[in-house]
Order: structure tokens, then sequence, then C-alpha cells
């Protein structure tokens, strides 16, 4: 098998969970879904009213690591 390298730029450490419904196109209801059932990997909110922040880069890890 050939060596090859894949190059792959995270924008930002974390998103909204609507700016991440918008990025994947995966409607808000279905999201909020993913991440209670651990689908989606968020910051530890501090505040029961903080906004859910997806963690882009612990999602990227998760990808590569079940690929």
């Amino acid at each position: 098998m050939a060596n090859f390298t894949i190059n792959i730029t995270v924008p930002t450490g974390y998103v909204s969970l609507q700016a991440y419904s918008e990025m994947t196109k995966i409607p808000i209801g279905t999201c909020r879904a993913m991440v209670r059932d651990g689908r989606i990997i968020i910051r530890e909110k501090k505040n029961a009213n903080d906004r859910v922040e997806v963690n882009l880069v612990a999602m990227l890890k998760d990808a590569i690591a079940n690929s």
C-alpha cells in the first residue's frame, strides 16, 4: 500500500451547535438528539444556561480513531 498524507484544517476548536448544524447540513433537532446520545462531542458546560459548543478537535480525533 502506498503512503499518503491527508491535511485537514479545523477552522476553530469550538463552534455553536447551530453553526455545526449549518456546516454539516444536519437539522438542529437531530444535532440536539446526537448531543444527548453522545454522537456529538461538546465542551463541558459550567452553567445550565451556557450555549452548547461542539468540540471540533475531539470530533476529528474520534472520526480518525473510528475510521
